[in-house]
C-alpha cells in the first residue's frame, strides 16, 4: 500500500470514528425528543435485520449489541469511502459536511426500507423524518470537521508541524 493511500485510509477511519461517536452522543437526544426509538435506531435495524435475514429473534439487549457492532463497522467504513471521494467534492468544508450528511441520509432512506430493516417511511412521523436528516448531518459535519482539522494541522501528510513564533500553527 502506498504511503499516501495508507494515510488517506487511516484519516478516513479516524474521521468515521469521530462521526460515529457524534451519533452515539446524538441518539439519546433524538430518542428523548421523539419519546420512543425510531424505526431507524440501531437496535431496531438489528432486530428487524436479524429476524428477516437470519431468522433470529433478538432480545432488546442483544439487538442493541448487534446494532452497535453494525454501527462501528458502518461508520468508520463510510469515513474511508468519504476520505477517498472527498478530493472530488467542493473545496469548502461548509459544503462537504452537508454533502456527506445528505448522501448518508439518502442512502439510508432508500436502502433500509428496501432491505426490510425499517418500517416503511410512510409510517414515520414528520419529526422522525426530520430527525433522520439531522442524524445524517451530524455524521457528515463531524466526519468532515475531523478530516478538515487533520488536513489543516498537517496530520497524516508526512510533514511535521512547524510550531513557533510566526509559523502558521502558532498562536503568536
Amino acid at each position: 500500500m502506498k504511503t499516501g493511500v495508507g494515510r488517506r485510509v487511516l484519516r478516513g477511519l479516524g474521521a468515521g470514528v469521530i462521526g460515529t461517536l457524534a451519533l452515539i452522543g446524538w441518539e439519546p437526544l433524538r430518542n428523548a425528543w421523539l419519546g420512543h426509538l425510531p424505526s431507524y435506531s440501531v437496535r431496531e435495524i438489528a432486530r428487524r435485520g436479524a429476524r428477516r435475514w437470519l431468522g433470529v429473534r433478538l432480545s432488546s439487549h442483544d439487538a442493541l449489541r448487534w446494532g452497535l457492532l453494525m454501527r462501528w463497522l458502518y461508520g468508520p467504513s463510510l469515513g474511508v469511502v468519504y476520505a477517498w471521494l472527498r478530493p472530488a467534492l467542493p473545496p469548502t468544508a461548509l459544503l462537504r459536511g452537508p454533502l456527506l450528511g445528505g448522501g448518508v441520509w439518502l442512502f439510508e432512506r432508500l436502502s433500509f426500507p428496501l432491505l426490510g430493516v425499517t418500517r416503511s417511511p410512510r409510517t414515520w412521523t414528520p419529526t422522525e423524518r426530520r430527525l433522520l436528516v439531522l442524524q445524517g448531518l451530524v455524521f457528515g459535519l463531524f466526519t468532515e470537521a475531523a478530516l478538515s482539522r487533520w488536513q489543516a494541522d498537517g496530520l497524516g501528510t508526512g510533514h511535521s508541524l512547524q510550531v513557533g513564533r510566526g509559523s502558521p500553527a502558532s498562536p503568536l
